[in-house]
């Protein structure tokens, strides 16, 4: 039990307990808003934290440690006359949001609230470095800079030593920890700029009180998450939108958004008036309320005719060994580390890296991996290949198998946990994941997450590719194609190399402009967010007349700053780069983070860690030619046939010339010596958690747990009572899919169970955050 007594607190409201000590299982979101007040005062029962200096009563301790993984949640009065609300209001409203993210935080809990009412932070704690200290929110030495930090920090030594260099002196006199106060010492020293010192996942809200004024930020690849929104006159930001509820904010729906995904492919989300602060970006309010969202890190990458100087080597050398210090820095724990192991080079490669580590420390340290495993699908299961490497490298594996069952029953808390609408089961096998995990007594895991987005290991990104001739390759000696061969491996890939429910919808009207294509130079990466939408049918008339347009790539092109597309359209980027870059600012910050990583995550208590998006490895990484990420091989043959799956043939001197395109190459390079020769060889597979084939017929108990779930979810007065879905298409769909089903080969859902899943996921959202029906 954690409770320390702080004398002269007739206006404080820093406090810290232990969940175990309250604890308030929370289903229904909304339920927090109606919480009463004899549950606060169970939580507040006058017992403060000791101060560490009696000249600053309200000042919190300050603790050196590594990790700051937590939840985290602020408000702030836009100006004095909107504060209507008590300081001991204003605290309850804290306390509530905070116990909404207590699944990130169990360890323990924080709130503070300044005396003029006008700034309020949360806290919920995941202890992982330094157990017995780091709590939050913390303070500066005079009590007027305030901050709560969730997150990750890297190169602590380094930090420190350059900081007391400039002459800052630290309450501990401990080396080996960084501090949740770091953000305000390096505030303190190089105002705004600070952020660009922070090497890590993180995001925060610091509150400066002699300017009134508030700086909260986002990591620069969007690994952590970070909500805001303004309501009744006040300004408030949370790690997860279920945290803003009891501050003030009521969900409703956005429709506009719905329509054009704006939840995936910009920093809308599917409430009216709510954003993400985007990837790379400080939000700042000032005195006056003045609200600004500013970038402060963004991808660059270096133009297709500047001549590259480095040899191959070279550039191998330098990507393996800032791959090799990734993963190093993000080894300090101190508690139990894993590591996600599936088939693929990504996770194999961080799973060899971090064993070879740990036993330059310690010969007989074994590490532990969990990997998905499907055994009844041998032909997508990719379980005895990361057997295989688990073996090559000592390390111990546990394999998850989830049933249909399984995934079916955990998909409603996994919308509830992500708070958009998902399509597949992804999320939810990675969300088993990390229950087995937690299970296991892990607390922190390494994954694979962010190396397609920088190596270009996506399907459409050798379209993309093939779009233009790459100079750097007759600099570095790596053959090209003729301009014939080019032509024709990218009409091939054009024609084969979309999956089959990219092409076909068509057959869902599904709407998709030239223009927005054009905005981005063209690009492909607009394919794989576009084939998420509804298409228009699906909803009714008055909400297709009250939105102007639903389509989805121009809302997505138009997301991508100005100075971004100009670089695509004007040739100044080669177009592999142009998809990387939207990818990463989409699919990668609005998806994969999203659903596979953060929420899945901390669902059950989980910090992830991804080595392959350290900004130090990503921006060497970007300066780094095409060829070299997807890279061409010539084989000649006296007789062949026509290439596939990235190969194409052309005829030269009576000799077929067979091209063959290896996506992230120069990775498979950088790793070789840490993954088995099966992996280094093997060709990216996508993720999936594919189901049992759904079943014919009409009887209920013939129907999958699919259907059945859907069936029960997707009913005639849930769909009206969204208020902008079509009964008449959906109840079609719904009734095509229980009689008539399919499942692709890939093991994927086929588009109308992908749609009813998504229908699905609003429904339950709606039941979760209480959201009115849309009205016009």
């Amino acid at each position: 039990m954690f409770r320390k007594r702080l004398a002269h607190t007739a206006h404080l409201s820093v406090r810290v307990i232990s969940p175990r000590e309250n604890e308030l299982p929370i289903e229904n979101v909304a339920q927090i808003q109606y919480l009463q007040d004899s549950t606060v005062h169970l939580i507040r029962d006058n017992q403060y934290p000791t101060p560490v200096n009696s000249g600053h009563p309200s000042l919190f301790p300050l603790y050196f440690l590594t990790t700051l993984m937590c939840g985290i949640s602020a408000f702030k009065h836009l100006s004095a006359s909107t504060v209507a609300e008590d300081i001991s209001q204003l605290q309850d409203r804290l306390w509530a949001s905070v116990k909404a993210l207590q699944h990130r935080g169990p360890d323990s809990y924080g709130v503070y609230v300044t005396e003029d009412s006008l700034l309020g932070l949360g806290h919920a704690r995941l202890s992982i470095i330094d157990i017995a200290g780091g709590q939050q929110p913390v303070h500066d030495s005079t009590n007027t800079i305030h901050a709560v930090v969730n997150g990750e920090l890297y190169d602590y030594n380094d930090l420190r030593s350059d900081l007391e260099s400039k002459g800052c002196q630290f309450q501990s006199s401990n080396n080996h920890r960084l501090s949740p106060e770091e953000p305000i010492i390096r505030y303190q020293t190089y105002g705004q700029n600070f952020i660009h010192h922070l090497r890590g996942e993180f995001a925060f809200v610091l509150y400066d009180s002699k300017r009134q004024f508030l700086i909260a930020a986002r990591d620069r690849f969007g690994i952590k998450p970070l909500y805001h929104t303004v309501a009744n006159g006040k300004l408030m930001l949370a790690s997860e939108m279920k945290g803003l509820l009891p501050l003030g904010w009521q969900a409703e729906w956005d429709v506009e958004s719905i329509m054009q995904m704006g939840e995936y492919g910009d920093t809308r989300t599917v409430f009216k008036g709510v954003y993400k602060v985007p990837a790379g970006h400080m939000l700042t309010c000032t005195y006056s309320g003045r609200i600004e969202v500013r970038p402060y890190w963004d991808h660059e990458y270096p133009h297709p005719g500047l001549e590259e100087t480095r040899s191959v080597g070279e550039m191998i050398e330098g990507v393996r060994q800032r791959v090799i210090d990734a993963v190093r820095v993000r080894l300090r724990s101190d508690v139990p580390l894993c590591v996600y192991l599936s088939g693929g080079i990504d996770s194999a490669a961080v799973a060899g890296i971090a064993s070879a580590l740990l036993k330059e420390q310690n010969p007989d340290a074994r590490l532990m991996t969990f990997t998905l495993a499907f055994p009844d699908r041998k032909d997508l299961d990719e379980g005895p290949i990361a057997r295989r490497m688990a073996e090559s490298i000592g390390a111990e594996v546990h394999m998850v198998a989830p049933t249909e069952k399984d995934l079916v029953d955990r998909f409603p808390k996994c919308i509830y946990h992500i708070e958009q609408p998902m399509l597949s089961f992804h999320g939810v096998g990675k969300m088993m994941l990390s229950e087995h995990v937690n299970a296991n007594g892990y607390r922190v895991v390494l994954t694979g997450e962010g190396s397609d987005e920088i190596f270009g290991g996506y399907y459409f990104c050798l379209r993309d590719f093939l779009r233009a001739v790459d100079p750097s390759a007759r600099t570095l000696g790596i053959p090209l194609p003729t301009e014939a061969e080019l032509i024709s491996a990218y009409n091939k890939h054009e024609a084969a190399g979309l999956r089959q429910d990219h092409v076909s919808l068509k057959k869902f009207s599904f709407q998709e402009s030239l223009l927005g294509r054009d905005l981005v130079g063209g690009i492909s990466p607009h394919v794989m967010i576009s084939s998420t939408g509804l298409s228009d049918s699906a909803f009714t008339r008055d909400a297709l007349n009250t939105t102007p347009h639903s389509d989805t790539t121009l809302a997505i092109a138009e997301a991508i700053c100005p100075n971004a597309r100009r670089k695509m359209c004007s040739g100044q980027w080669h177009p592999l780069h142009s998809a990387l870059y939207t990818t990463s600012k989409t699919i990668l910050q609005h998806i994969l983070l999203n659903h596979y990583g953060d929420r899945v995550e901390m669902a059950n208590s989980i910090e992830g860690r991804t080595p392959f998006l350290d900004h130090i490895l990503v921006e060497y990484v970007n300066t780094i030619p095409p060829s070299l990420k997807i890279m061409p091989s010539l084989q000649t043959h006296s007789n062949g046939t026509n290439g596939a799956n990235g190969h194409s043939n052309g005829v030269l001197n009576g000799h077929k010339r067979e091209w063959k395109f290896t996506e992230k190459w120069i990775l498979r390079e950088a790793v070789k010596p840490f993954i088995t020769q099966e992996i280094y060889e093997r060709v990216k597979v996508q993720y999936n958690t594919p189901i049992s084939r759904p079943v014919n017929g009409s009887a209920e108990h013939k129907h999958s747990p699919l259907q059945l779930m859907v069936k029960t979810k997707v009913t005639k007065d849930s769909v009206e009572k969204l208020g902008w879905a079509c009964w008449e298409y959906l109840g079609g769909i719904l009734r095509e899919y229980l009689e008539t089903p399919d499942c692709p080969v890939d093991g994927g859902l086929d588009r109308r169970a992908r749609i009813l899943l998504g229908i699905t996921s609003y429904i339950i959202l709606q039941e979760k955050f209480m959201v009115p029906a849309w009205t016009p």
